[in-house]
């Protein structure tokens, strides 16, 4: 659970160090645009990196996959503090992003490892619910710090080193082995059902993700320029504590309800969510919104990850792993062109409105197939 934190932490951590960089490299006429890759290349670089990732937490330890990855990323995410080459920075936020698709992957296969049934569900929970407090945690460290200086907040990426120690001690060098599991690792994938969650959870991130790319713009237009910074903070902030929130009670829900049951819920909660905010709420109303489309997330992801962890045979749960974490992280990177390009073509309140008939769509299909 705790090293579930790093992947809200490798992208919005240095948010507040991106105008300190551009005034710091000011002297290369590629600042302006590069600077903006530095915050989004570890998301594609975790793309590419799980599925390779997958396969070798397959075909070796998967403890020492996330040991590596651990290490890689305290040394990479730290780059920023003694890096002072804008070609160099972005190379190291690419190792980043590997390190966080090793740790991923890794550290969902191991849940599934350790843990069956109901049990794994309550844990997956409980793993997506460390995500959004390790978001607030991290992400206002790094505003804290990006105030000192703009290489402050990569100090941050240091505080994983606590985590090793801790792996050694409690995470197990060798899988329980259960009765019926077989080392078939060179047996076809079935992507006949792993696909389809596949395409369901890629469909979530794509829709929550509009939030931190667009909403800053709506909250500055209803608060003004000078305090917008921190009520985006605190809308973002109640998304990410609802879906917290949320997670925590998917184990409670699967004893009732099919995995397509609920993620019909969820897309209809997100769906609510954006259909109100494209009314153009004040603020307020605006924040009970975001906390709904974040709960809707909450639901939806460790619902995902069980869902498909219980379709793939035991020995291809790394591969299945890095599948998950590449389509997740695709649908992120993706995210802000689908909403750069849906605001060019009838602005925000468009955005918001085509989001949630696109959520009400995706409700709809989940609850025709949980009916079937």
């Amino acid at each position: 659970m705790a090293s579930a934190t790093l992947t809200v932490m490798a992208g919005a951590t240095i948010s507040p160090s991106l105008p300190g960089l551009v005034a710091h490299f000011a002297d290369d006429p590629r600042a302006e645009w590069l600077v903006p890759f530095i915050l989004t290349a570890p998301g594609l670089a975790i793309a590419v990196a799980a599925p390779l990732s997958g396969v070798l937490v397959d075909r070796t330890v998967k403890r020492r996959v996330l040991l590596a990855g651990i290490v890689l990323y305290v040394l990479a995410g730290s780059s920023g503090l003694y890096l002072d080459s804008l070609d160099a920075i972005l190379v190291g936020r690419l190792f980043l992003g590997l390190a966080v698709g090793a740790v991923m992957t890794a550290s969902m296969a191991l849940i599934a490892d350790v843990w069956e049934g109901e049990a794994r569900q309550r844990v997956l929970g409980w793993q997506a619910a460390s995500m959004g407090v390790g978001g607030i945690l991290f992400i206002g460290a790094g505003g804290l710090l990006g105030q000192l200086d703009w290489r402050e907040p990569f100090a941050v990426y240091l505080a994983p080193l606590a985590l090793l120690p801790i792996v050694l001690k409690a995470v197990p060098a060798k899988a329980p082995r259960r009765r019926g599991e077989g080392d078939a690792t060179d047996a076809p994938f079935p992507w006949r059902h792993a696909l389809p969650i596949y395409a369901v959870a890629a469909a979530g991130m794509l829709t929550f993700y509009v939030i931190p790319t667009l909403i800053p713009f709506d909250v500055a237009d209803l608060v003004g320029v000078a305090r917008a910074s921190a009520w985006t903070g605190a809308v973002v902030a109640a998304a990410m504590v609802a879906s917290s929130l949320a997670s925590t009670q998917v184990a409670r829900l699967r004893r009732r309800l099919a995995p397509q049951a609920i993620g019909a819920i969820s897309f209809g909660i997100v769906a609510i969510g954006y259909l109100a905010i494209s009314t153009h709420l004040s603020i307020l109303p605006l924040a009970v919104a975001l906390a709904g489309i974040g709960a809707g997330l909450g639901l939806l992801m460790p619902t995902n990850n069980a869902w498909l962890l219980s379709r793939v045979p035991d020995a291809m749960r790394g591969r299945a792993s890095g599948g998950m974490t590449m389509c997740l992280f695709l649908a992120q990177f993706s995210s802000a062109f689908v909403g750069g390009a849906l605001v060019a073509w009838g602005g925000l309140d468009f955005v918001y409105l085509a989001m949630g008939v696109f959520a009400t769509a995706v409700a709809g299909l989940l609850a025709l197939w949980a009916r079937r």
